[in-house]
């Protein structure tokens, strides 16, 4: 890969886009917002089968809804139609307040969501059924029905300074990092269009967390949902909105996200508890960061065997380090008197599990990932890469009392054992002030407020506190059969994963792994360290799936063929072994790994520290000889929870322990299963599932010529030497797992 910066070329502006440019070249990291504002019920691709897209509403002009609200929540009629507008603090600025939800399909239907009543969305005017936090968001035909929202994206290299040191080789959406903060509503149809500026690489852009239900080809992973975006082409992204909450979208293309390809996204919808109007803030995004690309990381990582030292945290790419740093003012928010204001917190790191706090607050916590979940309260919160909460602070009645100045630090700890700092990054990351009189002075005081005392452990938030709204009864395995050892299994039917690292590569080998001077060690979670090729995605090559198999780096478990409408169930056991077992080159040592798997949320049925293998050295005999043997793993089972247990997209895997979950096979595509250490993943630690290949054709039909087009766009640059940053050495393009 290349990190060189070079700017290739001029932002377009579009009728439909408005975003911010930096006041100078190097300095993105203020609190100004960026607003790329949609089009709305506008649409340029084919209506799918299974996703049909609302015609372009031919209303009386009268009937044409604002996209903002004007700076006041509120929820109203446009003669028929429902209008749910939703809460945002004036603080946020932009063009005018909270996003309105239109939905002009819905004629018999009226907005129910207000401060009093947050769990309700919308309601049926003629009887009492309602669309709220109850509702079934994976099934398709009862979320609500929304509008296209349209938006663009160009990816482009130029120096960035979030910490007031400047890294010289940034990759950002739109000129700014983060990347312009996207908004929609629940059920609307999201079409994003993305360039490629990048001199030297491609790129494709994952929307985390999102399902994806029937478009699996729009999941944005190089390799196996498409080919790489070439540098100056385009390529529009098309999905629904299913589920409710935030997430971020980051490029998927090897290690780019951590130059600072990422940005936040909302849909909005209920929630399971209230709060008052406009008293909502944009995303929050903490993340480690250093001052190295992770380009020039990478080789250093490979050739040592030891994941690179981050130097800083920023909170929306705001942090301070050294005497540059200390001229830009910490990351501050206000909040009023009594009152509960929603924030919602991304990880977004490429190496490190934080602790979020705010000194003397009390934060109620009410989702998970996409999963709206009973409320709880908490002073502090443990959030993996990937992972995401939304949460209520609790406004103080009067917070002169405990800080004469109604000052309050909020803390972004690095967890112990789940990040690497060379010394103890600054953890007082941000403010909370009450006194708004702060906001016109030169510099105001920094708050006196101390942290109580909590652990800062790597781990999960407990399991028994995440539980879901909407309740889950985990069925049996289809993928487990109880009379055959694991052992026996065929590579692609696996379900115990053993987490470790591999001596792979080198030369006189037919492995595909660069470089190949000599074997070096890459993470793997399966039968090889992980590789794709950019040039041949996986969904184009179904009918080869015989083949593909037999590739050990390709890393591929297919499912059981089942009716996505039956309730089948896949259950997967993933091991982070101490040194059992010993399996060749493979070496084993304890290490906690942030687990995300795409196109479904799971149940996490089983989360442990201790040792699913046994260790003879100490006469320790492992959980799975002692109480998950085949005849074991399923629901009759009293140590794994299968009713109403925690689910998500990102759990975290302990440090020598393990972790089952599970997964209904009700979405047919490719899904890949990886570390979100992005160290981890770049070295190989992921791989892929086919679930229901037989049904995957007929749903990506239609958009098959465009991924094609793509695919042949990207061959043609590719196959140009001079393209390369090693054109004397084409096979260098690619010196990691490509993901």
């Amino acid at each position: 890969m290349r990190l060189t910066s070079v700017w290739t070329s001029v932002v377009q502006v579009f009728s439909f886009l408005t975003f911010s440019s930096p006041e100078d070249g190097n300095d993105l990291s203020s609190q100004r917002p960026q607003f790329p504002i949609p089009l709305e019920n506008v649409h340029h691709h084919p209506p799918s089968p299974h996703h049909p897209i609302p015609p372009i509403s031919n209303h009386a002009a009268e009937d044409v809804v604002p996209l903002y609200t004007g700076g006041k929540e509120h929820s109203y009629m446009v003669n028929d139609h429902p209008v749910v507008g939703t809460p945002k603090s004036p603080q946020e600025g932009g063009p005018g307040g909270g996003l309105n939800c239109h939905y002009p399909e819905m004629q018999d239907w009226e907005p129910c969501y207000s401060p009093e009543n947050r769990t309700c969305w919308l309601k049926h005017k003629h009887n009492d059924k309602r669309i709220d936090v109850m509702t079934d968001y994976e099934n398709e035909w009862e979320i609500p029905k929304g509008k296209v929202r349209k938006f663009y994206l160009e990816v482009s290299e130029q120096p960035i300074a979030p910490d007031g040191t400047t890294m010289e080789h940034g990759k950002v959406f739109n000129r700014t990092y983060p990347g312009p903060w996207l908004e929609a509503c629940w059920g609307d149809w999201i079409e994003v269009t993305v360039k490629n500026n990048l001199r030297w690489n491609g790129t494709s852009v994952h929307w985390h967390g999102f399902r994806q239900f029937e478009s699996f080809h729009m999941d944005g992973v190089n390799g196996i949902t498409e080919c790489p975006i070439a540098p100056g082409d385009t390529f529009t992204y098309r999905f629904r909105a299913m589920q409710y909450g935030s997430a971020w979208y980051h490029s998927h293309y090897s290690l780019q996200y951590g130059d600072g390809l990422l940005g936040p996204i909302t849909i909005y919808g209920p929630s399971t508890a209230n709060f008052e109007a406009d008293e909502a803030f944009r995303p929050l995004l903490l993340t480690d960061w250093n001052h190295r690309s992770v380009f020039e990381d990478w080789p250093l990582m490979l050739k040592s065997g030891v994941a690179p030292s981050m130097t800083n945290i920023l909170i929306n790419g705001v942090g301070q380090f050294g005497s540059g740093g200390k001229q830009k003012e910490k990351y501050t928010l206000y909040l009023d008197e009594g009152k509960k204001h929603l924030l919602i917190l991304i990880n977004t790191a490429v190496d490190t599990t934080f602790v979020f706090s705010i000194d003397n607050h009390t934060m109620e916590v009410i989702e998970m990932d996409f999963v709206p979940i009973v409320p709880y309260n908490t002073t502090n919160l443990k959030i993996g890469i990937g992972q995401r909460y939304h949460v209520l602070v609790h406004g103080l009645e009067n917070p002169y009392e405990a800080e004469r100045y109604g000052n309050y630090w909020m803390r972004v700890i690095p967890a112990r054992k789940c990040s690497k700092f060379p010394y103890g990054p600054d953890e007082q990351m941000g403010i909370f002030r009450y006194n708004t009189t702060y906001q016109t002075m030169a510099s105001a005081p920094d708050p006196m407020s101390e942290p109580p005392l909590y652990e800062t452990n790597c781990a999960d938030e407990p399991l028994d506190k995440l539980v879901p709204k909407i309740p889950w009864t985990v069925g049996n395995p289809v993928n487990i059969d109880p009379n055959v050892d694991p052992k026996k299994l065929p590579a692609n039917e696996s379900y115990i994963f053993n987490v470790g690292l591999t001596m792979s590569g080198g030369p006189n080998t037919s492995t595909p792994y660069i470089p190949d001077d000599q074997p070096y060690a890459r993470w793997d979670m399966h039968i090889a360290p992980f590789r794709i090729n950019f040039s041949d995605p996986t969904l184009l090559s179904l009918s080869s799936l015989d083949s593909l198999i037999t590739k050990p780096h390709l890393d591929i478990v297919t499912l059981p063929i089942s009716n996505p409408d039956d309730d089948k169930w896949i259950w997967m056991v993933i091991t982070a072994p101490d040194k059992v077992p010993t399996e060749g080159a493979r070496i084993f040592f304890p290490a906690a790994h942030p687990i995300h798997l795409h196109g479904h949320d799971f149940a996490v049925l089983r989360q442990s520290s201790k040792n699913w293998y046994d260790d003879p050295d100490i006469g320790h005999i492992g959980e799975g000889k002692r109480w998950f043997t085949p005849d074991k793993l399923n629901c009759d089972n009293e140590r794994l929870d299968c009713e109403n247990p925690t689910r998500r997209d990102v759990v975290l895997l302990p440090a020598s322990g393990y972790v089952v979950i599970a997964f209904k096979a009700d979405n047919p595509g490719a899904w890949i299963l990886h570390c979100h250490i992005a160290f981890h993943a770049s070295s190989g630690l992921a791989m892929q599932i086919i679930e229901n290949k037989d049904l995957i054709p007929a749903i990506m039909e239609k958009d098959k010529p465009v991924i094609e087009e793509k695919c042949r766009k990207w061959r043609e640059w590719y196959g140009e030497p001079k393209n390369l940053w090693d054109w004397h050495e084409p096979k260098h393009f690619q010196d990691d797992s490509g993901v």
